[in-house]
Order: C-alpha cells, then sequence, then structure tokens
C-alpha cells in the first residue's frame, strides 16, 4: 500500500496567511519591562511574547499567560541569569529587539536574518514571535530556534536539537536532548555524549532514510516524522484529535520524556499526556546523576545511591550522589575494606580492568587488594570487571541474571 502524500505549503507563506488573519500588531515604538507593561499577546490572547517570572527573577520568551505556572515554550538565553525587574526590552532604530538591564551589556533578542530592517512584528495564535519587513516577508521568528518545546504547526528540521529545561522552575539548559538526526532518526541522549547508540535511551527505529526527514506537530495533534516528497515514515499519533480550542506540544522534559501534550483554552485545565516516550521512567541515562542509579516505582520514579553514598542535594534527584565518610588509604592496615552489593542495577560501560576465570570471592579480593579499585561487577561466566569512581548511568533492571552484579568497596575501620 503507497504512503499517503501531500504538500507542504513553504512556512514563510503559511506565516504570511496566518498573520493576515486576525494579526495583532506590535507597535514598534513599545517597551516592556516585567512590572509594568510585560507583554504583547498574541490576537486571542492564548500566547504572550515578554517577560514571564521564575523565583525571583524573570526571564523573555513565549509562554501561555492563562495557564498556572505561565507554561514557557521558548526562551531567549536561557542559561543566563534571571533578570532583574528594571530589565526592558524594546526595538532600536533597525529593528532589533533589545533586552537592556543595568547589570549586563545589550543583548539582541530576536535579530533579522538579512540587512532588511523590521517594520512589525506579531506574536501569533501559532505561539510564533515573528518579525517582518515592508513586504511582509518573515525576517526572524521564534520556531526558528526552538529550545525545548515545538507547537502546533512547527517542525524540527533534519540536525536539529530540542534540549529539556533543568527542572519545572528552571528553564536554564538541563541533561537531556532530542535531536532529528541526519540518518532519519528521531532520538533522545544525554546532554554531552556522543550521538551513538551506546548513550541513546529511545529513537523512532527509522534509519538510513536520508539526511533530510523532519520531525512535525500539527495543530490538530497529528505528530509524525516526514520523509521529502510528502512521505510519512513514523506516525507517534493518529489525525483527527480535537482541534477546535485546543493546544498541543511536544517537549523534552526535564526528566529525559519526550512528551505530547494537549490544553484545553476553554477550560484552563492542566496539560494532558497523549503520547510519551520512553514508556520506563528510568531510561534516562544519567537521570539519578553520578553514582546514583534510579528504581521505577509504579508510575513514578526514586533515586538511590551507592553504598556508602548519601545525596548531594535533598529535593534534587539529579544531584547525584556523594560519599559520607572520608576514604581512607587502601594501604591502611586498619582498614577492611568491605564489599557491599548492589543487585539488579546496570551502569555505563567504564570499567578499567577485566579478569576472567575467577570465582566472585577471587574477583572480591582482586579488588580489595588493587588501590585504583573502588567496585567490581561480576557475572556467572566467571568475568571480573573493574571500576573507578564516579559510576554513571546506573539504573535497576527488574531481572538482573543476566547483567553482571556489582560490589561497591567501602572502607570498614577493624577494631583493636
Amino acid at each position: 500500500m503507497a504512503a499517503p502524500i501531500f504538500i507542504l505549503l513553504p512556512l514563510a507563506l503559511l506565516f504570511i496567511t496566518a498573520t493576515s488573519q486576525g494579526q495583532k500588531a506590535i507597535s514598534l515604538t513599545d517597551t516592556l519591562t516585567p512590572t509594568s507593561k510585560s507583554s504583547w499577546l498574541s490576537p486571542s490572547g492564548v500566547f504572550a511574547f515578554g517577560f514571564y517570572q521564575r523565583g525571583n527573577g524573570y526571564y523573555v520568551g513565549v509562554f501561555l499567560p492563562r495557564t498556572s505556572n505561565k507554561t514557557a515554550v521558548w526562551t531567549y538565553g536561557r542559561d543566563s541569569s534571571s533578570l532583574p525587574s528594571n530589565s526592558t526590552l524594546r526595538f532600536d532604530g533597525g529593528g532589533r529587539l533589545v533586552l537592556q538591564s543595568a547589570q549586563a551589556q545589550d543583548m539582541y533578542v530576536a535579530t533579522p536574518n538579512d540587512t532588511t530592517v523590521t517594520t512589525s512584528a506579531s506574536m501569533l495564535d501559532s505561539g510564533n514571535f515573528v518579525l517582518y519587513n515592508s513586504d511582509q516577508k518573515v525576517i526572524w521568528q521564534s520556531f526558528d530556534t526552538p529550545t525545548d518545546t515545538i507547537l502546533g504547526g512547527q517542525s524540527l528540521p533534519a540536525s536539529k536539537e530540542l534540549h529539556s529545561s533543568a527542572s519545572v522552575t528552571d528553564p536554564s539548559t538541563g541533561l537531556f536532548l532530542a535531536i532529528m538526526q541526519l540518518d532519519g532518526v528521531l532520538a533522545l541522549y544525554p546532554k554531552g555524549t556522543p550521538f551513538t547508540g551506546e548513550y541513546g535511551y529511545w529513537d523512532s527505529r527509522t534509519p538510513n532514510n536520508g539526511p533530510n526527514v523532519t520531525l512535525h506537530l500539527e495543530d490538530n495533534g497529528f505528530f509524525y516524522l516526514l520523509k521529502p516528497q510528502g512521505v510519512y515514515l513514523a506516525n507517534f499519533t493518529s489525525q483527527g484529535l480535537p482541534k477546535e480550542d485546543m493546544i498541543y506540544l511536544a517537549r523534552i522534559d526535564p526528566d529525559g520524556i519526550f512528551r505530547l501534550y494537549s490544553y484545553d483554552i476553554t477550560r484552563n485545565d492542566d496539560w494532558r499526556v497523549k503520547w510519551y516516550k520512553p514508556e520506563d521512567r528510568c531510561l534516562p541515562k544519567g537521570l539519578c546523576g553520578l553514582n546514583g542509579f534510579c528504581v521505577n516505582v509504579g508510575q513514578d520514579y526514586e533515586c538511590q545511591c551507592l553504598p556508602g553514598f548519601v545525596s548531594v542535594e535533598d529535593g534534587n534527584r539529579t544531584a547525584g550522589c556523594e560519599r559520607n565518610f572520608t576514604a581512607e588509604s587502601c594501604k591502611n592496615p586498619t582498614v577492611s575494606n568491605n564489599m557491599q552489593p548492589v543487585p539488579n542495577t546496570t551502569w555505563e560501560d567504564d570499567t578499567y580492568s577485566a579478569l576472567t576465570s575467577l570465582t566472585k570471592d577471587e574477583c572480591l579480593e582482586a579488588c580489595r587488594q588493587d588501590c585504583n579499585c573502588e567496585a567490581v561487577a561480576y557475572n556467572v561466566s566467571q568475568s571480573c570487571y573493574k571500576w573507578k569512581f564516579p559510576l554513571r548511568f546506573g539504573r535497576r533492571v527488574p531481572d538482573g541474571n543476566s547483567n553482571p552484579q556489582l560490589y561497591v568497596k567501602v572502607g570498614d575501620t577493624r577494631s583493636g
């Protein structure tokens, strides 16, 4: 059966058409501040561009002002410090949108992508903040530089990435990313790791489809991968979801799960999850930080520490674990180097030595006698793997029989 084919209109044409239908023009002489006029609204008032508050500071971005926490869908300068209340946003003479504060140099939030001068701007009901020239051509738009979210009508082109936020209250770059790879695969990774199967924790399983596959989200919640010539490659949701008064967004969340949400603007209730991957809450690698491991608990998860370790920061599961004792010299004759088991867990393969044909007791003793060895893994084939701290990407697995059993060296001072 032939795959369905449709023709996509050029994005610029779509956005120009949208602006001609209920566009709410923004005056280029306007000034925004966090405490007075703080944002420009879309025609329906569903979206806003301007200042939104997190904690005691402010950020600049696109958000939904009617939601309980002013859900942000795009943020400028997310890894900079939060802004003080005396910050301002205004257009300069060249039509660039300038962020000014007493604490920092001027920053250009929106700069046209050519030498054309901005003559108008709009916050659209699609959630796209757009600058136009005198020909009503789009010369800058927030949809081109997504942070952690794409909205209905938006796409993620090949090689582009979405980066999670650090937490629901901190929009800075978090631990995880989604990338539309050049091989046609949508994949999720921990930040800072190579884009290889060893480090990825979920992908669309659509390899060898060329460098021009894009991820699309329609305003009716249809979420899919598209090959050139309009060929559907993978449908994550079906067509025909409710569209009237609904908003859909796809976001890689701080916990590393990629979720599609819906929101009914007439009810102003909570966001509802329509699709998510991966289904295992512990699959995102590094979710519990260094020397911690993830354990599924019902529909949620918890982070546990290796023996001899405690959480670095109470209430922050991603901060990882640190030793709760001062390690003694392994040459100290009063230290017995107790080996404590950590059953049914899997970790990043980062061993520095592998021994073969040993019994379990011989494996544990080999670690005790090695000052570099801080943990050891032993499997049923009599292989013995030595590790150094920190350990990362730890998680509890349902059946640990096929995985090496981890033992952690915990110093234990002898009496007498």
